[in-house]
């Protein structure tokens, strides 16, 4: 039996190490990394959008923030929309396709890739791919004018929780792990970490502006999540499933709190400042390879 156990443990050994050699490959392709670039711009379109409406309702009294879901619906009634929204159904579905290679194969951290902080990591690029995907579909639905559900997920699974004895806290502890994911993304902001790494032919000057407005926006990224994580623990607190909701709600109703316009004007200029980033890197981003099959110096700059 053990003898069979180390068989079977060996054949899926090589079957996941032929998937990621497999899945690498396909990500080397000159297909897919104009398509992972064109994701990197759409995410940042996407946020630069969520900003101006955040900013809107700053200056115009009656209008309101929203995230992505107002974005799309708002694009949806634009003549333009439909060419905007199939932009970013194709282009997020290439940053998922991204965070997939991320996930599985990790190139970043290629020989550190079961420690305890790098398989978080990992799981963290599924959740995020499976974000955008997700926003990627619904945008790909409005734009050949099917219809959608733009209910608002954190709070249906909000309620459902509250419908069991450990709901309130399993949603305070996921507040608090939403809280933290926030802290990370500030301090990888602070610390540089989560900033990409450019290709040599990128103006140093331009380099540095592009680091500093990706600092500014992963700062804003991580006080929304903050906030994000902090309205959860509140509605565990007080047992009330409205209080939770995904960034939009959270932008919306920010801007009725006390000083809650100054946040909300603060966190629209971070988020086109991580737009600018996002753009700029779809351009100059040069994509890590793992060591084993990395190719010659020459074409990683080509990368």
């Amino acid at each position: 039996m053990a003898k069979l156990r180390a068989n079977w443990r060996r054949v899926g050994r090589r079957w996941v190490r032929w998937g990621q050699r497999t899945l690498n490959r396909l990500s080397q392709r000159p297909w897919a990394r104009r398509w992972m670039r064109w994701g990197h711009g759409a995410k940042g379109l996407l946020y630069g959008l969520i900003g101006f409406l955040a900013l809107r309702s700053v200056v115009y009294d009656g209008e309101s923030a929203g995230g992505s879901k107002a974005v799309l619906l708002a694009l949806g009634d634009r003549a333009i929309g439909s060419l905007i929204l199939i932009f970013l159904a194709i282009g997020l579905s290439g940053y998922a396709f991204w965070r997939l290679v991320q996930m599985l194969v990790d190139p970043e951290n290629f020989h550190q890739s079961l420690a305890f902080h790098h398989v978080m990591q990992r799981c963290g690029y599924g959740f995020s791919g499976l974000t955008y995907l997700g926003i990627g579909y619904t945008a790909g639905r409005l734009a050949i004018g099917l219809t959608v559900d733009f209910e608002d997920t954190v709070e249906e699974i909000a309620e459902a929780l509250f419908e069991v004895p450990i709901g309130p806290w399993a949603l305070l502890l996921s507040g608090l792990a939403v809280i933290c994911v926030g802290l990370a993304y500030a301090y990888g902001a602070l610390s540089g970490g989560f900033i990409n790494e450019f290709q040599p032919r990128l103006y140093a000057t331009v380099k540095r502006t592009t680091v500093v407005m990706g600092k500014i926006g992963f700062t804003a990224r991580g006080i929304s999540f903050m906030l994000i994580g902090a309205y959860l623990m509140k509605s565990a607190y007080f047992t009330n499933d409205e209080t939770a909701g995904g960034l939009g709600q959270v932008l919306d109703r920010l801007d009725d709190q006390r000083f809650g316009k100054v946040w909300l004007s603060a966190i629209a200029i971070g988020f086109f400042a991580y737009a600018t980033y996002m753009v700029l890197s779809a351009i100059y981003r040069r994509f890590p390879v793992p060591e084993s099959t990395a190719p010659p110096v020459s074409a990683q700059r080509s990368q």
